[in-house]
């Protein structure tokens, strides 16, 4: 196993310039420029995402080439200056050309006693799942890159399926024109990704960090302590960050989020009303239907009927039906003589 200040050395110009370990049940799907020569009008070299699984560690120098990182789900690491950061949901990297680059899966220290195996074996650590691009130096992209970058953005998923539709297009050779268009929407995702990253304060990117957490994982079993301690604030901390952000407390923003994705399931979906309550994290049908008339002013069942076309329509059927059925036992009005 690498010792973990091992990465410090990197820094030195004595330092062993290249490392790649990678497990082989890692995967990845990478375009290249040669193979997709739209990458060229971008100025792209490579563009990939990455399946990383039970270790993986990469120390390069790319002397003309700046690095992009993305994370997708999971976790992990990689050096920012002199100082190791860790990458969760939504948070990105990005490393000039002409720094070292490293990142790696997070290695598990073992506990506080324990002897390492007497040969060296790859931590067991988690998954990390990610995008990256390497982008060409002397190029629009160097506006970005003066410094290593930190950010955080609920826009992976953009980034994900314009290279995912682009690796399917290099592997079936591919149709130039749409190529093209791919890889300009490409461009334009990532050029909005760092521009709104651009002066993003560290609270910024917490507050950001904690709503994705929150979505993913709506379900959870949340608390205070719970989100504090993900973020690595103390309570108080948390309290103010949520609202100088969002202008609520934490909970009210877990239920705030609750209700935005019962809202979207009702319009969208055909779950029950109490499959819905479950699937948002409801502790039961009567409390989420309470929590969704005190926002939207109507219970679940209204508002599905208002919103979804298939309910609505359903709806409008039976309201005809039960208008006609009333009308028939209308007592007739008098004949006028």
């Amino acid at each position: 196993m690498f010792d973990m200040a091992e990465p410090v050395l990197m820094m030195s110009e004595t330092a062993n310039p290249e490392v790649i370990d990678v497990s082989p049940d890692c995967r990845e799907q990478i375009c290249c420029d040669s193979l997709l020569p739209a990458l060229v009008q971008e100025q792209v070299w490579l563009a990939g995402c990455s399946c990383l699984r039970t270790y993986y560690r990469i120390e390069r120098y790319f002397e003309d080439v700046h690095c992009f990182l993305l994370t997708l789900g999971g976790e992990g690491e990689v050096w920012i200056g002199d100082r190791l950061e860790r990458l969760q949901v939504g948070e990105w990297a990005l490393i000039p050309a002409g720094q070292p680059l490293c990142y790696q899966l997070p290695e598990t220290l073992l506990p506080e006693g324990q002897s390492p195996a007497p040969e060296p074996q790859p931590a067991a650590s988690g998954d990390w799942d990610l995008v990256w691009l390497l982008l060409h130096k002397d190029s629009p992209w160097d506006a970005f890159a003066s410094h290593p970058r930190l950010g955080c953005t609920s826009q992976q998923g953009t980034l994900l399926r314009t290279i995912e539709n682009l690796y399917a297009e290099q592997e079936r050779h591919q149709d130039p024109l749409l190529s093209a268009l791919l890889v300009e929407q490409l461009g334009f995702y990532l050029r909005r990704l760092l521009q709104k990253g651009e002066g993003q304060s560290r609270g910024e990117r917490q507050a950001l960090r904690l709503e994705l957490m929150l979505k993913e994982s709506l379900t959870g079993c949340w608390d205070i302590g719970r989100m504090a301690d993900a973020l690595h604030l103390s309570e108080r901390q948390l309290y103010r960050l949520c609202q100088q952000h969002f202008a609520l407390a934490p909970m009210a923003l877990l239920q705030r989020l609750r209700l935005q994705r019962a809202a979207l399931l009702l319009a969208s979906g055909g779950d029950s009303v109490k499959q819905v309550a479950q699937l948002c994290g409801f502790k039961n049908e009567y409390h989420f239907s309470t929590a969704f008339k005190r926002q939207q002013g109507l219970a679940p069942s209204h508002y599905r009927n208002l919103h979804h076309p298939a309910f609505k329509a359903g709806s409008a059927r039976r309201g005809g039906t039960e208008s006609i059925e009333s009308a028939a036992h209308r007592p007739d009005r008098e004949i006028a003589k």
